[in-house]
């Protein structure tokens, strides 16, 4: 399908560029559907194209063998995915699973390292996102040692809420467990204590958030920091 112009107005990155790069880019990619749970890619996969979500959420996860899957990044509209070929690497180090449907505008590879090659400025854009990703990612690691599960899950639940626009998600406990490594036991007790403080209502994988700011102030200090991180690097 060829990507509507108005369809590339929701993805943060795109909208850094000028409207002549954006519209260059834009003839150059097409507008998909991500359907959730579907794979993307795995660690050791030939990067074939490049995917800019519009609507949906991608997990970057990593595996390690006998253990479960690691979240990595969260990408929804404010990114996008395969960043390594930024920097030249055409391979998958992570695998990538469709959390939540929604459009997405997707380039080749080669296609999109012409792009770059041709558009300096948003060459520079790019690397200054990878760097972004890199700092989160470090967040992130910090954050899993470190930090409580309940605030963890808070900021889980803000990052989903930040990327799809709406208080009310579905999401299941085994796949919260699994973005946040834990067992389903943990995630259980640490949703409950999120319902008793009236944050959020949870059931058989609808959740409700009935207090944002309160959710805010309950997440674990990387929330904010993600968002100050982006905000700093890639202010237009």
């Amino acid at each position: 399908m060829s990507a509507s112009p108005i369809a590339f107005g929701s993805n943060s990155l795109l909208n850094l560029l000028t409207p002549e790069c954006r519209q260059n880019f834009i003839n150059q990619c097409d507008l998909i559907n991500l359907n959730a749970g579907d794979f993307l890619g795995k660690s050791g996969d030939t990067i074939s194209y490049v995917y800019f979500p519009v609507e949906g959420v991608i997990s970057w996860e990593k595996s390690i063998i006998g253990g479960p899957n690691s979240l990595v990044a969260l990408i929804g509209n404010e990114g996008m995915f395969c960043i390594s070929l930024v920097l030249g690497i055409d391979v998958m180090h992570c695998q990538a699973l469709v959390q939540k449907s929604g459009f997405a505008l997707r380039i080749s590879s080669t296609s999109f390292a012409h792009q770059i090659e041709v558009q300096p400025a948003f060459d520079v854009i790019l690397k200054h996102y990878v760097y972004v990703a890199y700092k989160q990612i470090v967040q992130l690691a910090t954050c899993n040692l470190f930090h409580l599960l309940e605030n963890r899950l808070a900021k889980l639940l803000l990052m989903f809420q930040d990327r799809l626009q709406s208080d009310e998600l579905y999401i299941t406990h085994k796949q919260l467990a699994e973005l946040l490594g834990v067992r389903r036991v943990g995630v259980t007790k640490a949703a409950g204590s999120l319902q008793r403080k009236n944050l959020i209502s949870y059931s058989r994988g609808n959740v409700i958030i009935h207090d944002l700011n309160g959710l805010k102030g309950l997440a674990c200090v990387c929330y904010q920091t993600d968002i100050f991180t982006y905000e700093g690097i890639l202010s237009d």
